[in-house]
């Protein structure tokens, strides 16, 4: 049983005359023990609720290290000071994401089985878990890592430090039952990797559509990211970010391997490539946030080279956070790239071969290429009811050198 517990945003209520707090406390003590639940205010999604054992998981040191890393790089000092938000605050949204599209399916599926709770548990904190091996900056470490950083891989030993000191009943029989069956399937969800298990998933393989969709790419992930990412970048109207009823429609397939959308929202998914596809050109992958990308990864491995090895199952990993790493590398004066953005000048790229100029190259894909193939989807309802959609397939790219005035 769990009872939410909510502060008043004015802090302590009025005072009650003692004769009515004596009663109260009387009625307390009748009632059988609840165990509290966390309440946290979200800006896309209201209150989330968290049970305790989620609550015990939110409140390990290696998730709240997630408050110091910034879920947009650096984009909030290149571009857009208000696009601050956390990966603490991504993940929170990925968990109460998954539960409002497991609810959806099960609502609009009419035959079905039902979810083994231990299934659900793992499909939730899979959820909640699969950004907690992000580096500092997030992406960005990844870049300053030369691509021999994983984040999803660096997850998988967080995952196994947080039910090693795991002491709620439900996180300990994850843990313990079933040879530890619970604990293999979060990893594998959060790797979007069936071969992951030991154990086949019998008419419950969809759930791997959730959390990381490798098939198609549609999952909770995406969903939470693109509307929470413009809700501080502001780049797109509500109708270039109509795409909730993708999810919100879907239904599990008869044989529960797939989720499977409704053709009438075929458009809306085209729609959530193409916001996706907007978000990396006009922010993501802008050419001021990645010439600031490139040169943060030059400091960090001319300055910090010991850092880039670091993984989450080494002493130093909790204290490695964005504010760590700007300390070592803030005073180098080509930190001014993201220190100091208005002293970036872009140059024309026949420039390119000065010594003191920074060149950056990139090509990001077509929305109409990153959304695979229809026959990587599963649909459902009437095939009429297909709008037709005109895929872009030209990509986007740049060429651009920039200097410090």
């Amino acid at each position: 049983m769990c009872a939410s517990v909510v502060l008043s945003r004015h802090g302590h209520g009025a005072q009650q005359p003692a004769q009515q707090q004596q009663q109260l406390l009387h009625q307390q003590a009748a009632l059988p023990a609840v165990r509290p639940c966390m309440l946290i205010e979200d800006e896309v999604h209201g209150v989330i609720e968290l049970p305790s054992h989620i609550q015990e998981i939110v409140e390990h040191p290696l998730f709240q290290r997630l408050k110091k890393v910034h879920q947009l790089g650096l984009v909030p000092w290149v571009l857009e000071p208000h696009a601050n938000q956390k990966r603490y605050d991504h993940c929170l949204g990925t968990y109460k994401s998954a539960q409002d599209h497991m609810r959806a399916i099960e609502r609009n599926t009419k035959v079905k089985a039902k979810l083994p709770n231990w299934c659900r548990m793992a499909v939730e904190i899979a959820a909640l878990l699969h950004d907690i091996g992000h580096g500092p900056f997030s992406h960005v470490w990844e870049s300053a890592c030369q691509q021999h950083f994983d984040h999803e891989e660096n997850a998988l030993h967080c995952v196994d430090r947080i039910f090693k000191d795991a002491r709620h009943s439900e996180l300990v029989a994850l843990r313990d039952e079933g040879c530890g069956r619970g604990v293999q399937l979060i990893k594998a969800l959060i790797l979007g990797d069936t071969e992951y298990l030991k154990f086949p998933m019998m008419g419950f393989a969809y759930i791997f559509d959730i959390v990381h969709n490798n098939r198609c790419g549609l999952d909770v992930d995406k969903w939470d990211y693109l509307r929470r990412d413009n809700k501080r970048l502001k780049l797109l109207s509500p109708a270039e970010m109509d795409f909730d009823k993708v999810f919100l429609n879907a239904r599990i397939s008869l044989d529960g391997q797939r989720i499977e959308y409704r053709y009438e929202d075929y458009h809306r998914i085209y729609a959530l490539f193409e916001a996706r596809g907007r978000l990396h050109v006009e922010a993501y992958q802008h050419p001021r946030n990645a010439v600031a990308e490139q040169v943060f990864a030059d400091l960090v491995q001319r300055l910090a080279p010991q850092l880039v090895d670091l993984r989450s199952n080494d002493a130093g990993w909790l204290n490695l956070d964005d504010e760590h790493v700007l300390e070592l590398i803030q005073n180098d004066p080509m930190a001014a790239y993201f220190r100091e953005p208005k002293r970036v000048v872009e140059l024309p790229f026949l420039n390119r071969s000065d010594a003191k100029v920074e060149t950056v190259c990139r090509i990001v894909e077509a929305p109409g290429k990153a959304m695979k193939p229809d026959n990587a989807f599963a649909f459902y309802g009437s095939k009429r009811n297909k709008r037709q959609i005109n895929r872009c397939l030209t990509d986007t790219s740049f060429n651009k050198c920039f200097q410090l005035d």
